[in-house]
């Protein structure tokens, strides 16, 4: 522009005209370009304090990929608006997203407590003292033996008669895969075994014994001493599947039964009686 004052001609008025409209045309371009470094400074900054007030990064990437790049590709106003628009979408569906994932928590939570609810009800007896549930049934003091099979067993020759153990059947007494009536040790009133029959139990062996069955019937059926759990309990099994077999309509879960022991004949022959006493109480 300066170089231009040498070709003026002071007495040339197109030339005083024409200088003075160069050197506003070179003022507003520089002040246009001042604008808008400025503008790109101020929209920078603004970007930048929404990037750090977003509390996710990926809030953040949006920020800086989509409307510093817009800013700075136009310059216009019209960039901003659309970059706190990216945003403001961006933070709506991280919100709606985490609402969702809120409600499908809670949905959860309440399906699981209603699937807890509506358990199987347990059978009250499980689990609990088998003395105090007898004494609830008026089962405690055991009632004695009914008197048809006292007769069965001096038919016999039956002697010695004790009571073994009363308990609730248990599924696991009626399971064909089991194969066993369980007389855990903690619940025997009495059993008296010799030395020999004993030492059987106690290696494994097990002891041949007569059985008289609910029904008055003769069979046989095998002690045995197994390890079940952590501790050993006594078991009448071998035919025991039989027994229930022929029992079905009688020997079901929860049934309160009795073994009584008894011995027979000259050799005193180890014998028991199986006896059912009544239905149990079920939880329906």
């Amino acid at each position: 522009m300066l170089q231009g004052l040498g070709e003026v001609d002071e007495g040339d008025d197109h030339s005083w005209k024409k200088l003075e409209k160069d050197i506003i045309e070179a003022t507003a371009e520089n002040i246009s370009q001042k604008l808008s470094k400025l503008t790109e400074i101020v929209w920078e900054k603004v970007i930048n304090r929404l990037a750090m007030e977003s509390t996710g990064k990926e809030k953040k990437k949006i920020i800086e990929k989509k409307g510093i790049k817009r800013s700075h590709e136009s310059g216009g106003p019209s960039s901003v608006g659309e970059e706190k628009e990216d945003y403001c979408l961006v933070s709506k569906q991280k919100r709606q997203k985490t609402s969702a994932n809120q409600k499908k928590q809670k949905t959860g939570n309440k399906k699981e407590k209603k699937k807890t609810k509506t358990r199987t009800k347990r059978n009250p007896y499980i689990g609990k003292n088998p003395i105090v549930e007898f004494t609830a049934l008026g089962l405690e003091p055991p009632p004695d033996m009914p008197e048809e099979f006292k007769n069965r067993i001096k038919t016999l020759g039956g002697t010695e008669i004790n009571l073994v153990i009363q308990k609730f059947l248990q599924v696991t007494d009626l399971n064909p895969s089991q194969g066993r009536l369980l007389m855990p040790s903690n619940q025997l009133r009495s059993l008296c075994l010799n030395e020999d029959e004993q030492e059987k139990c106690m290696t494994g062996v097990g002891v041949q014994a007569v059985l008289v069955e609910p029904s008055l019937e003769v069979s046989n059926i095998h002690l045995n001493r197994w390890l079940v759990g952590s501790s050993y309990s006594y078991v009448l099994n071998s035919q025991w599947n039989e027994v229930v077999k022929k029992h079905a309509g009688g020997l079901k879960p929860m049934v309160v039964v009795q073994v009584w022991s008894f011995r027979v004949g000259p050799k005193s022959k180890l014998g028991f009686a199986l006896i059912k006493l009544r239905d149990g109480k079920m939880v329906v």
